[in-house]
């Protein structure tokens, strides 16, 4: 029988009788609330929970201890606020916004007052993010004196944003006349930014940089001290060497904070004792600030910046809340121009500081690679002489080495040492000009190939004097063929200009020590190598008189100490 067009239908097995439960599907508002729920808790865990809850909470403790003392700390909602919004973006700014709200709920303010300083707050916020969205070559890391200063700027422009609600008809009442309101509210929102969030800005970079949102083409600073391209989200982040060390070593930071404390004591105690005299006791905070910026530079400058107005204006309020202290009432910090100058002294200081550091490394890798390039040219040049002369292979490394060991026993050092080194290297350069007849004659000279010799050291010292980088040799090879005691006569006289005595530059006596040892036992197309005791003895024999006593002497101490390797 066909089965086409026919179904088989099975039915469920059951034990002892009993059918099993059509299985129950879940509710549609269930299912609902379940989806919506994992995909908030989604949402919450790319790292936006910890941005909003630290924002909420942030903001709520900020403003809570902003009311509570009652006008005699700082304003803290400014600097969270652009904290949070540099920070953490729109995010941020929002959850920041909410807990300065819920704070000033819980202070009894009215909700639509409450509402509306929130929203004044959070224009600070919208400040700072804007400016590290937007403004090209800024980190929040404060890598440089640009970054540092258009957070001030955006303080400012923050605070003048936020005041303006009490210019609009129907918005909040001052608490007194409207321009002394917005010069303390702006001036609020400065020294709050300027002593907080630098402090901030440099522990979330160092200790949780990953909390961040990206920012384009943001400049950081390389702990590795390299220069690399990052990707992130598409977007390119430039990373820059800062020369300047680090504030952030145990050690280090200790110090620092011991020597803030005892200034902020000390400076405090003057206050007490000289009221009048107040404003000039914060001179004191220049010795951290400026110990801190030549020390570690631009961060560490606005740290101790930092930490110092932290400390004053702490201290100012516990004086006036223990000691009743004469002079010091509410919103003192309002007229405490010099703090913010404090940080800017700090910030251009180790901003120099860092740029003469950026400087001081640039030159010594200029120097560096100038001096590769000098290396480089005198190898060439040795080459070229020894293809020239086939006797004289190994010939100049081994007037370099020697001459510079008697050289240093002689107690030259740096600039004058190295100049040894080039002209005992390039001594013979000189002989490029000369015929290779003359160089490999195997029988004696005559008078005209001999002149055209004795002409070597002038010709290479003319070929050192064009190059700025030898021109020091050139003294060396053009003298190195003298004799000490000044004879033009006889077997071996001196040349080109017969000097004597100091007059011989001590250099040009020291490659003609260990010239002459070097072509005494080496072979030469015209006589055989003599033994190194037989050179050394020609040595003593002209002591005094072709050569300088007190180079020879050194030249057969450095001998005993290293033998001659030919």
């Amino acid at each position: 029988m066909s089965l086409r067009g026919t179904t088989k239908r099975t039915t469920p097995r059951t034990v002892a009788g009993v059918q099993p439960a059509a299985p129950s599907s879940p509710a549609p508002g269930a299912a609902f609330a379940y989806h919506r729920t994992g995909r908030l808790a989604k949402w919450l865990g790319r790292g936006r929970g910890r941005r909003l809850l630290l924002s909420l909470v942030a903001g709520l403790v900020g403003e809570l201890i902003t009311g509570w003392s009652g006008g005699l700390l700082f304003p803290l909602t400014p600097a969270v606020s652009l904290a949070a919004g540099a920070l953490f973006g729109w995010l941020g700014i929002a959850a920041a916004a909410l807990g300065q709200l819920a704070a000033l709920r819980i202070l009894h303010w009215g909700f639509l007052d409450a509402l509306t300083f929130a929203v004044s707050y959070s224009l600070t916020g919208v400040a700072g993010w804007a400016a590290f969205r937007f403004v090209p070559k800024l980190g929040r890391g404060i890598p440089n004196l640009r970054s540092f200063l258009w957070t001030l700027g955006a303080a400012l422009a923050g605070g003048l944003a936020g005041a303006l609600p009490a210019l609009l008809p129907g918005g909040f009442e001052p608490p007194a006349e409207t321009t002394v309101w917005i010069w303390t509210w702006i001036t609020g929102a400065l020294i709050s930014v300027a002593l907080l969030a630098p402090p901030i800005f440099l522990a979330v970079d160092r200790y949780r940089r990953f909390w961040m949102v990206a920012m384009p083409r943001e400049v950081t600073v390389s702990d590795r001290q390299l220069e690399r391209e990052l990707g992130g989200r598409g977007e390119e982040t430039l990373v820059l060497f800062s020369p300047a060390p680090s504030p952030g070593s145990g050690r280090s930071l200790w110090m620092g904070t011991g020597i803030v404390a005892a200034t902020a004591i000390l400076a405090l105690s003057l206050v007490w004792l000289l009221p009048g005299g107040s404003g000039w006791t914060t001179l004191l905070y220049l010795l951290p600030i400026l110990w801190a910026a030549l020390r570690y530079g631009l961060r560490g400058g606005i740290l101790a910046a930092s930490a110092s107005g932290v400390c004053h204006l702490l201290g100012l309020a516990a004086l006036a809340v223990f000691f009743h202290a004469p002079g010091i009432g509410l919103e003192v910090w309002a007229g405490r121009a010099d703090l913010l100058i404090l940080s800017l002294a700090g910030a251009v200081v180790g901003w120099s500081r860092e740029r003469e550091l950026g400087l001081r490394e640039e030159l010594i890798e200029s120097n560096r690679l100038l001096r590769r390039d000098l290396v480089r040219i005198s190898d060439a040049l040795m080459q070229a002489v020894e293809a020239k002369d086939v006797y004289t292979g190994g010939h100049l490394r081994r007037v370099g080495e020697y001459a510079v060991a008697v050289g240093e026993k002689l107690g030259l050092r740096g600039q004058s040492l190295e100049t040894l080194h080039y002209a005992s290297l390039l001594h013979d350069v000189g002989k490029l000009a000369v015929p290779e007849s003359v160089l490999s004659k195997e029988g004696p000279l005559d008078a005209g190939e001999m002149e055209m010799m004795r002409r070597h050291p002038e010709i290479g010292a003319r070929m050192l004097e064009r190059l700025e980088l030898l021109s020091g040799a050139a003294p060396l090879v053009l003298h190195h063929q003298e004799r000490f005691d000044g004879e033009l006569d006889g077997r071996n006289p001196g040349y080109p200009r017969g000097l004597a005595g100091e007059e011989i530059p001590l250099g040009a006596r020291i490659i003609a020590v260990v010239d002459a040892f070097d072509a005494m036992t080496t072979t030469r197309p015209y006589r055989p190598a003599l033994s190194q005791e037989e050179a050394a003895g020609v040595l003593r024999r002209e002591r005094g008189r072709q050569f300088d006593p007190q180079v020879v002497d050194a030249f057969l101490d450095c001998l005993a100490e290293r033998p001659w390797r030919t």
